[in-house]
């Protein structure tokens, strides 16, 4: 056989077969003792540290349960709906109407929370989300236990109908809240009680409990109360009287395990205490089944540790024919793809490493260069990646960045650094986007070698910032990353005479939570509006003790809207000066929405001017958009300013029109007035100004700045018109026609008549009805 004949007759092949052989035997051979060694001491003890763990689990999530209790009971006791209830003196049906809308609200929200119920010992009302009966003990167990503590806790049955089952028994995990700041004579006048449904923690128990067969699971109390069980009919048993319950209650550490002889038989006993309830999860295995599981893998795992060994012998010597004379294959190989041959029998004589090396060195300067491409293309994939791990949408990029990181992932926390360039729509306007992007670049690879002196830093760039993420052993002591950051924005201003504005976000215990930093860097940099441009901020920083409860100022809108519409500049500037002011105490959100409501009124109150005048109606919400970019209280003002300098304008202009329209309908007046009354040779402008209310003299330049005439010529013309009209169409004489029209005596009319139409009024008669 081939590979027989090889180890007769090569060394080489001789050593590689032993060399392997021996290496896969002697590595199966020790791992397998060692495990068969140590597999029975430590199985069940990992089978112990597995239960325990599991135990853990299944506290964990009780404790989280409880903290959701605490969440729901501060949500609850925070609410203004509820507190009204709480405080009632007298039956408000509306009031708990509202009370109930916000408990089932948040019953809603919390699926394990089975009821939601409020009782006021004063007034004697009771409401709750399910629809139970009222609890007659509630009374006497809050006076008890107010005395002594905020919270209080007890299991109960409780039979409830409803249309399927009539007669449904409810088990329930009751926590009853008695707020401290409301007894009075040591009684307490209301209690909040919450109600889990206990098989949510039985579920629980099962669902982490799934590998562990035949086990008994359950948690109880420090009385030895069964609180939640496996088997449900042991709920609210009395276990105090077993031997391993007492010596659980007895024993002063948190977890533990120990066997225990029950009814001749030999049981592991494994339980773990709550860290907030005074509860204990325990579960209890038969030995015997520990130990059945323990004898199969043992024998499976020497059964296979033979076989692996007889594989191994085979791999041995499939792997000795593969790689005999590597070198001498690859030298064969190489020299091939370059066109050359090599003597063989100067294979000793050769340096084949030099040959090898020269090849290498020609293959890693492409390499090279083929992986400064690659890295140019990763930078924007990375940036991508890491944008998409910040906002929370792409789970990918998480695994990317860990891969990334995994060289300086010193943690144990990481934040997220937002910087943004002050000014932003003024540097837009001065620099083209391409010069935008090479700065925003520029201050990232700026604030990245600052930074990188004293913490890890990566760096992403997007539209309008640039994203640092950053990591720290101890996030309470960062004092340096301010004088960083301070660093970052004097050489910024330095080399491109702009400010940048810059935000820590919460710092977290892993970067699949840079999302919540993230977002929480994003809602700081908001204070810059309060801060001013150029600051750093952080949740520090940020000023925790502003009014939330600031109401919005109507009477402050009332005073600004009644400057406006007397156009007076001094008072309007001193109430958006007022209104700043006020502003500037609120939160941010309050700032922009109160803002927005002041803008909103404004269209309200004004938007009629834009009807009829051709005013543009997007004068009065340009300010809504324009008010979410405002980045200071310096910028609001401005825009307010503004916004009030247009309106008034507006105004001003519509002011104008209306006049010009009143005019207008004067002189349409007054020249129908005429129209009736040109016949009447009394008529005069004093009593067409009389019959008008207006003066003569105001009439007078009124009329010949809207007619282009004067009222007398306009009276004159009328009436040449009409007497025209009389002599062509009538057979009357020149003083009948005259007096007609107003202007009696026939020298008069002739000599009127004449003047502006050049000829006397028989002439103009014989030449109408010659041209006829």
């Amino acid at each position: 056989m081939t590979f027989l004949n090889r180890i007769r007759q090569y060394r080489v092949y001789r050593r590689l077969v032993i060399s392997f052989f021996l290496l896969i035997v002697l590595s199966i051979a020790i791992v397998s003792t060692i495990l068969y060694t140590l597999f029975s001491s430590r199985a069940v003890k990992e089978i112990d540290k597995s239960s325990q763990q599991m135990l853990s689990h299944v506290s964990f999530t009780a404790n989280v349960v409880y903290k959701q209790i605490q969440d729901v009971v501060s949500q609850l006791l925070i609410d203004n709906h509820v507190n009204a209830y709480l405080y009632a003196d007298q039956v408000d049906k509306v009031q708990n109407l509202q009370a109930y809308i916000v408990i089932s609200k948040v019953q809603s929200v919390y699926p394990f929370i089975a009821n939601i119920s409020l009782y006021n010992f004063t007034n004697g009302e009771y409401i709750d989300t399910l629809g139970l009966e009222r609890d007659p003990d509630v009374a006497a167990k809050a006076q008890k236990q107010q005395q002594k503590q905020f919270f209080g806790f007890y299991q109960r049955k409780v039979q409830k109908n409803d249309d399927e089952n009539s007669n449904k028994q409810l088990r329930l995990l009751t926590f009853r809240i008695v707020p401290e700041w409301l007894p009075v004579k040591n009684t307490p006048r209301s209690a909040l009680v919450l109600d889990l449904n206990e098989s949510y923690i039985r579920d629980t128990i099962n669902s982490i409990n799934t590998p562990i067969q035949n086990a008994d699971t359950f948690v109880m109390d420090a009385a030895g109360k069964v609180i939640s069980h496996s088997d449900p009919q042991y709920f609210m048993a009395d276990f105090s009287g077993k031997s391993y319950v007492a010596s659980i209650l007895k024993r002063s550490d948190n977890q533990g395990s120990f066997a225990e002889t029950m009814d001749h038989q030999k049981y592991m006993v494994t339980y773990v205490k709550s860290s907030t309830l005074d509860w204990f999860f325990v579960t209890v295995r038969p030995y015997s089944e520990l130990l059945s599981d323990i004898y199969t893998l043992r024998t499976w795992t020497l059964v296979i540790a033979l076989l692996l060994m007889v594989l191994g012998t085979v791999i041995a010597l499939l792997l000795t024919g593969t790689m005999y004379n590597p070198i001498r294959s690859l030298l064969d190989r190489v020299l091939e793809s370059r066109g050359t041959e090599l003597n063989k029998g100067s294979l000793l004589n050769s340096d084949e490493y030099t040959l090898l090396s020269n090849a290498f060195k020609t293959t890693m300067e492409s390499a090279e260069r083929l992986e400064l491409n690659l890295q140019r293309s990763n930078q924007v994939l990375k940036s991508s990646s890491m944008l998409s791990l910040l906002q929370g949408i792409n789970k990918a990029a998480l695994a990317q960045i860990e891969q990334e990181w995994a060289h300086h992932l010193k943690g144990p926390f990481f934040s997220v650094i937002v910087m943004k360039v002050d000014g932003l729509q003024r540097f837009k306007q001065a620099f083209s986007t391409f010069d935008r992007e090479l700065i925003a670049y520029a201050i990232g690879n700026i604030a990245q070698e600052i930074l990188s002196k004293h913490i890890e830093t990566d760096v992403t760039v997007t539209e309008d910032e640039i994203v640092l993420i950053v990591q720290s052993a101890n996030p309470d002591r960062n004092d340096h990353l301010f004088l960083s950051l301070t660093e970052i924005q004097d050489a910024v201003h330095a080399y491109y005479k702009i400010t940048v504005s810059a935000s820590i976000g919460d710092w977290c215990d892993s970067i699949d939570r840079l999302s919540n930093a993230y977002r929480s860097a994003q809602e700081y940099i908001c204070h810059r509006l309060f801060l001013g441009t150029n600051c750093i901020v952080d949740a520090n920083r940020v000023m925790d003790d502003r009014d939330t409860d600031k109401r919005y100022p109507a009477l402050a809108e009332r005073k600004l809207l009644e400057a406006v519409k007397m156009h007076h500049a001094a008072s309007i500037q001193a109430e958006i000066r007022h209104w700043i002011d006020y502003v500037s105490g609120c939160t941010y959100m309050q700032a922009i929405q109160y803002t927005n409501f002041l803008i909103l009124a404004m269209a309200r109150e004004f938007e009629h001017v834009t009807e009829g005048w051709g005013i543009d109606v997007q004068l009065f919400y340009i300010g809504l958009n324009e008010i979410q970019q405002a980045e200071t209280l310096t910028d609001m003002e401005e825009l307010l300013t503004g916004l009030c300098r247009n309106i008034v304008n507006a105004l001003e202009e519509t002011r104008h029109n209306v006049s010009m329209l009143k005019n207008e309908k004067v002189i349409d007046e007054v020249k129908h007035f005429i129209q009736q009354h040109y016949h009447n040779p009394d008529l005069s402008l004093d009593s067409v100004a009389h019959q008008v209310g207006l003066s003569a003299g105001y009439l007078g330049k009124l009329f010949k700045s809207y007619g282009k005439t004067t009222f007398n010529d306009y009276v004159t013309l009328l009436r040449i018109e009409e007497a025209k009209r009389l002599l062509g169409t009538t057979d009357g004489s020149v003083a009948e026609i005259g007096a007609g029209v107003g202007i009696p005596g026939a020298s008069y009319f002739s000599t009127v008549f004449k003047k502006h139409v050049g000829m006397s009024p028989s002439q103009y008669r014989e030449n109408f009805h010659e041209s006829r």
